[in-house]
């Protein structure tokens, strides 16, 4: 009797992501994993109760490193965070576009990340408006700076932050 090779767990998360960086969302389904890692789907359900729970690791394998980045920076001001969003998809374009931009779960929890980066800088008053303004501008900048397409000038930026932060 042959003996097959047991499919790590690892190489499934690691086969999992790199489909979804590659074709993105779309191609999310078990049977596409399995031949991106070249095996059946057996193994992915013996490691994972659903694709569910793969797409639950991933997404906290992204958050671990967004916010990871995000601590790295130490944004004191709200154009530091600006920055440093612009500056993860910068470092990671194929991933901001996937997990930021196309996937309306993983949007709203790096949304949720960014939010307590942003609380933590912004004071009391109008947060919840601000935020969501603020959050629109990052996304909207650091999609542009990625495709090349970046034209805000620093200056226009300072004014831009100096009127956020206004009475």
């Amino acid at each position: 009797m042959v003996r097959t090779q047991r499919v790590q767990r690892s190489h499934i998360i690691d086969g999992a992501y790199q489909l979804i960086i590659n074709e993105g969302f779309k191609k999310f389904h078990a049977r596409n994993i399995a031949q991106h890692i070249a095996c059946s789907t057996q193994p992915i359900y013996r490691e994972f109760t659903n694709l569910a729970e793969l797409k639950s690791v991933l997404t906290n394998r992204i958050l671990v490193k967004y916010t990871d980045f995000l601590e790295d920076q130490e944004p004191k001001t709200l154009q530091a965070l600006s920055t440093a969003i612009t500056n993860y998809a910068m470092d990671y374009p194929d991933e901001f576009h996937r997990f930021f931009l196309q996937d309306s779960d993983t949007i709203q929890l790096v949304k949720q990340v960014t939010r307590e980066s942003f609380a933590a800088i912004q004071s009391e008053k109008n947060k919840g408006l601000l935020f969501d303004f603020f959050w629109q501008y990052c996304i909207g900048k650091a999609a542009l700076a990625i495709n090349n397409a970046n034209h805000t000038d620093n200056l226009e930026e300072d004014r831009f932050f100096q009127l956020s932060m206004a009475d």
